[in-house]
């Protein structure tokens, strides 16, 4: 469930997205016989890349619902079959021709799909998703403002331009224009609607600078913030590829605990993340305890480090201590609870 692609592999899924793309180039470098081995072949490494993760990952479950993994097996097993099903040189031509919709669909996409495996090699797309995922709280309300806008200006197009023969024309020209695109196929010609076309480009500039100040806005908030959301990240893919959830932390803090006050001094957390083969430099361990410590006194309890890194599941495990929740995951990775045993011991060896 890691995040990282080595060199080797960012190089076989460029070439194996590019291949079918370089096949329209007429005449096509390869033959088609060439082309559908070349495939199978680059299918068979995906395949077998996949299987060799799914079979060492010690939590089945958080293998099969992370995201990248479900895309690296669309991506890896579903061209295999209908390859070996429907020929090796089947083709996006040959589908269109036989009028195969679906089949053409996913052979048309599988480039797209092909470099869709490379999202796990860059982190800063969950920030991405983290900023739109604020913006979204806007959006129902600039929704409703939008399809006023089109029906106001829509209807009035209608009404005073003659030369607009439909509502869904004056509807038409109204949204390339909110949009900033302008056609050009349909335009008005009476003073009238030149008129209120007008209006609505001004009224256009001003409504659009709304959702981009709110989506640049909160991009600005997150990418400030981005090296403790990151952190936080990599900690919890890492808790969650070991086989560990929100309900285990307490225990394993009790593991660590050596001297048994409830909390974890940095040396002990240290150990901790160190244990659980977290990579990170000495520097990124203390910023990430001191973004854990609220309370600033220099130990971190259980309690502090589920609300930073399962903050969804701060309130299952400690009722109504839980006070304040933010029940966000930052990332939206699935939210996996690990069952655990109430022995010790089975805790110091999963570690």
């Amino acid at each position: 469930m890691g995040q990282d692609v080595r060199p080797s592999d960012g190089f076989s899924i460029m070439v194996s997205a590019a291949l079918p793309l370089m096949q329209a180039i007429e005449p096509p470098p390869l033959n088609r016989n060439t082309q559908g081995l070349c495939e199978i072949c680059l299918d068979c490494i995906f395949t077998l890349e996949w299987a060799a993760r799914f079979y060492s990952c010690p939590n089945i479950l958080g293998f099969i619902l992370n995201p990248y993994n479900c895309i690296d097996a669309l991506v890896a097993m579903v061209p295999l079959f209908l390859r070996l099903s429907q020929g090796i040189t089947i083709s996006v031509t040959d589908a269109r021709a036989e009028n195969r919709i679906a089949l053409l669909v996913l052979l048309a996409q599988m480039p797209v799909l092909r470099m869709l495996k490379l999202l796990r090699r860059f982190q800063s797309f969950h920030l991405i998703l983290k900023a739109f995922r604020m913006a979204l709280e806007a959006l129902p309300m600039l929704i409703y403002n939008l399809t006023i806008l089109l029906l106001l200006f829509g209807t009035t197009i209608y009404i005073v331009e003659p030369s607009i023969d439909t509502l869904g024309d004056a509807i038409w020209l109204t949204i390339v224009t909110i949009g900033t695109v302008g056609y050009g196929d349909v335009v008005p010609k009476s003073t009238a609607g030149v008129v209120v076309v007008s209006l609505l480009i001004v009224t256009s500039a001003l409504y659009m600078a709304i959702p981009l100040g709110i989506v640049g806005s909160a991009f600005v908030e997150v990418w400030n913030d981005r090296d403790r959301l990151l952190l936080l990240h990599r900690t919890r893919t890492r808790f969650a590829t070991n086989g560990y959830g929100a309900k285990d932390i307490p225990q394993i803090f009790v593991s660590f605990d050596k001297d048994g006050d409830g909390q974890l001094t940095i040396t002990e957390f240290t150990r901790m993340m160190r244990s659980l083969e977290i990579d990170f430099s000495k520097a990124r361990i203390e910023a990430l305890f001191e973004s854990f410590d609220a309370d600033g006194s220099g130990a971190l309890d259980d309690q502090e480090f589920v609300k930073a890194i399962f903050p969804w599941a701060y309130s299952d495990i400690y009722g109504s201590q839980a006070g304040d929740d933010n029940i966000d995951s930052d990332f939206g990775f699935p939210r996996l609870e690990s069952p655990t045993d109430d022995a010790n011991e089975d805790v110091q060896v999963r570690l």
